[in-house]
């Protein structure tokens, strides 16, 4: 535990040294604004408008994902080809921190995306539709549904590199918004870039009313057990492979 701490502060600093925190302050806010300021001159439905914006933050946390586990990893490849990471007599702890750091990094842009937007959405253009404590649900949904996509990548810029993992999250942000039609129906549980995007909408469609009244045929409870399942294998999966990484990438 001690070993932990201290890799965290450790990774506290590089934090400092890399564009990462701006990233996930200044995207949400950007893109809040944006919407804010297209919805005040739209006449679309106030419900129309809240679920627009959180599936296109929904499709958009691939692409974004894909960036940031890039960005960390392309760090430590430049600070000494990795063997901040290497060389520690548990390999895994570094990897825990960096991973719980990108976590923690990202549940609280999605906060402030989800917040931001209900607080503008309620004080600002006066639409009442949803509390605050809504949009804090909304966040929790999204985050939780991406979870994987974080062990996915940062395995994949650590074994592929950047170029990939950036390619990666564009393909999924562009499978997750394909998903979102009829095409997804039946198969979108089995495809972890959907999760997110699915998820927000039933549960504002069902979840939010607080009765419980979700169909069978919309597949929430076993697109939920995939979710949490396929999020504990990627982590196991995850730390397997790096406890044996030599610090190369495949095209070296």
């Amino acid at each position: 535990m001690l070993a932990y701490s201290r890799s965290l502060r450790s990774e506290l600093i590089k934090l400092r040294r890399q564009p990462m925190l701006w990233v996930h302050l200044l995207v949400p806010l950007a893109g809040m604004g944006i919407f804010l300021g297209y919805y005040a001159y739209t006449p679309f439905l106030p419900a129309s408008k809240v679920s627009g914006y959180l599936q296109v933050l929904a499709v958009a946390f691939p692409t974004l994902i894909g960036m940031v586990c890039a960005i960390a990893a392309d760090q430590e490849a430049a600070a000494g080809r990795y063997q901040q990471l290497l060389t520690l007599p548990s390999r895994l702890v570094p990897l825990a921190s960096k991973l719980t750091w990108l976590l923690l990094l990202g549940f609280g842009s999605t906060l402030l995306a989800s917040v931001g937007f209900g607080a503008g959405f309620l004080y600002l253009l006066n639409q009442p539709l949803y509390s605050l404590g809504f949009y804090v649900k909304a966040a929790g949904v999204l985050f939780g549904s991406c979870i994987f996509l974080y062990g996915l990548h940062l395995y994949v810029s650590l074994r592929f590199g950047k170029g990939a993992s950036i390619g990666l999250g564009i393909l999924g942000s562009l499978t997750s918004a394909l998903l979102l039609t009829g095409l997804g129906n039946r198969n979108w549980i089995y495809i972890p870039y959907a999760w997110a995007a699915r998820f927000v909408t039933l549960w504002m469609e069902y979840g939010s009313k607080g009765d419980g009244a979700i169909p069978a045929e919309s597949l929430a409870r076993p697109g939920v057990l995939f979710c949490i399942s396929g999020t504990v294998a990627i982590m196991v999966l995850l730390g397997g492979w790096f406890r044996r990484w030599e610090g190369k990438k495949s095209l070296e």
